[in-house]
């Protein structure tokens, strides 16, 4: 009896000690397995980490690729100066700029250009104008009442430009006919013209009121002029204006 009590003791101690061994085996793989599910998450998140810093970084480097994509400018002018049938230089209304002396109009164009990096384009005519001022006054008058268009005696491709200055002195109130013939020979969809003007007390004029109409699918901002005897130190006040326009 007292070895079938030992024997019966003996068999619990050993059906308790494996039960034991095999739960502190599956405790121990399920720990194993725990800690590796985690180092594996570890060792994840910061693959994750450099991902997502590199696509921030991807992104921040494409950024400023669309920021500097600005538009691309041309500043077309008209003067006499560049358009007469004798010495410009000694006979029109010319201003010193860099040292040069040249229309009034062409020095503005310059100024605009050199501030916004356009492009520039001087509109001229195959016809000779008089550059004395009462010649010139008398001829200017001549074309606005025939309606007549003068032939330009240069052209440009403007179809890669987004922003058109478009600058010239103001003749009886209104655009020099060289400008009517360049808005009729070129389409300006789409694009954001500024009109830029010298004048002895006219202004601006009609300029965006004919501008809009001749070219109603453009974008016609109010521009800037000034007085003819004025253009020589104007170049801080066309800076100031061109900076409120966003350039």
């Amino acid at each position: 009896m007292k070895k079938l009590i030992a024997l019966l003791a003996l068999t619990t101690v050993l059906l308790t000690g494996c039960g034991s061994s095999e739960s502190s085996s599956s405790a121990a793989q399920t720990t194993t397995s725990a800690q590796a599910e985690t180092q594996t998450a570890e060792r994840s998140e910061p693959a994750a980490s450099e991902q997502t810093t590199k696509e921030a970084s991807d992104s921040s480097e494409a950024a400023p690729q669309e920021s500097t994509s600005a538009s691309k400018i041309l500043v077309a002018y008209f003067t006499p100066a560049e358009n007469g049938e004798n010495d410009a230089i000694t006979s029109a209304s010319v201003v010193s700029f860099k040292g040069e002396d040249m229309g009034n109009a062409e020095a503005m164009a310059n100024m605009i250009a050199d501030y916004t990096g356009a492009d520039l384009f001087s509109i001229q005519t195959v016809k000779d104008y008089p550059l004395e001022y009462n010649d010139l006054a008398d001829n200017a008058k001549a074309e606005q009442d025939a309606g007549e268009l003068p032939e330009l005696a240069a052209s440009i491709d403007i179809s890669d430009y987004d922003t058109v200055f478009m600058v010239y002195p103001i003749w009886w109130y209104t655009m020099p006919q060289p400008i009517y013939s360049f808005l009729n020979e070129y389409d300006l969809s789409g694009k954001t013209i500024f009109p830029v003007t010298t004048h002895e007390g006219s202004g601006l004029a009609d300029s965006v009121s004919k501008l809009s109409e001749l070219e109603p699918n453009a974008t016609v901002k109010d521009g800037f002029s000034v007085r003819g005897a004025d253009v020589g130190g104007s170049q801080e006040d066309i800076e100031s204006w061109l900076k409120e326009q966003g350039f």
